[in-house]
């Protein structure tokens, strides 16, 4: 299950709100851009939650303030910083409260952020991070599917693998799984159904049992329902693997992929105050000083 939740500084949701106020709905463009930041504030948000057993709520004898939290983390966005929060950020020279003694919020950023620049940071991904087989959080079937992507210095951030499948569509069951799997962070308007929806990719990597014909109806039949869910497949063969000629930047889209990039090779410590500088680089040197 699904559940939403976060919460976003001041200062940063009054850079957001300014630009989505300037953009107008009706017009394609806008709306485009819409999507891309209310979708990825809904990216960020989100995080999962598996439960061992089928439950249902029952809203008429839930306590209100239960219900007031699954209603916050079922469909909330993020929601404003505590003032604990605001305060320390304050502390540290990454924002400044209200020169207004009545209100208590903190709408300034000591060194200005665009909202592009906002919009760029969105795109997580852990900067500079090297993930060999051994520390990497994922589950490659094969050595081949691991082939697939450990040269690239950041897929193994950004694809899931062995995703199962029953989430696409749970037209298919039983445990099955695709190889790797890239979801779009942004919200997509399916204009016929009026109606937001999910796009991705799912790559997978065939062996050569693939070629058989039990095997070729069975993985044709998979590829239909994902694409029934906004799911292109594309599938690569061992030669194409071993050639390690893929284009990935034209597979998960140009831009997107520009953005994750460029989030990869940030030098962090370029981007922070003189304070959270020298306490960015303390905790980088007793992390190499106790690797535990």
């Amino acid at each position: 299950m699904q559940f939403k939740a976060g919460y976003i500084v001041d200062s940063i949701a009054a850079e957001i709100t300014e630009y989505k106020a300037g953009l107008d709905n009706e017009k394609p463009s806008d709306r485009l851009k819409l999507d891309q930041i209310n979708g990825l504030l809904q990216y960020v948000s989100s995080f999962e939650v598996e439960f061992p057993y089928q439950h249902t709520l029952d809203f008429h004898t839930l306590n209100p303030v239960l219900a007031t939290l699954n209603n916050i983390i079922a469909r909330g966005l993020p929601t404003r910083t505590p003032v604990l929060l605001e305060e320390i950020f304050a502390q540290i020279y990454l924002t400044g409260q209200s020169e207004d003694s009545s209100e208590i919020n903190f709408p300034r950023s000591q060194t200005a952020v665009s909202y592009q620049a906002i919009f760029e940071l969105l795109h997580i991904i852990e900067p500079q991070l090297e993930i060999t087989r051994a520390n990497y959080g994922g589950n490659p079937g094969s050595n081949l599917e691991w082939d697939f992507i450990k040269k690239h210095p950041f897929l193994k951030q950004i694809l899931e693998s062995q995703r199962d499948f029953s989430t696409i569509n749970d037209k298919l069951k039983g445990s099955r799984t695709v190889d790797f799997c890239f979801t779009s962070p942004y919200l997509h308007w399916n204009a016929a159904r009026k109606t937001y929806e999910k796009v991705g990719r799912i790559f997978e990597v065939d062996g050569p049992h693939h070629s058989l014909a039990e095997y070729k109806y069975y993985d044709q039949y998979r590829d239909a329902i994902a694409e029934d869910e906004n799911f292109e497949t594309i599938r690569f063969t061992v030669d194409a693997v071993k050639e390690d000629k893929t284009d990935f930047e034209a597979l998960i889209g140009r831009d997107i992929y520009q953005l994750f990039r460029k989030n990869f090779e940030r030098n962090v410590s370029e981007n922070l105050p003189p304070l959270l500088t020298a306490l960015y680089s303390a905790c980088c040197c007793e992390g190499s000083k106790n690797p535990s």
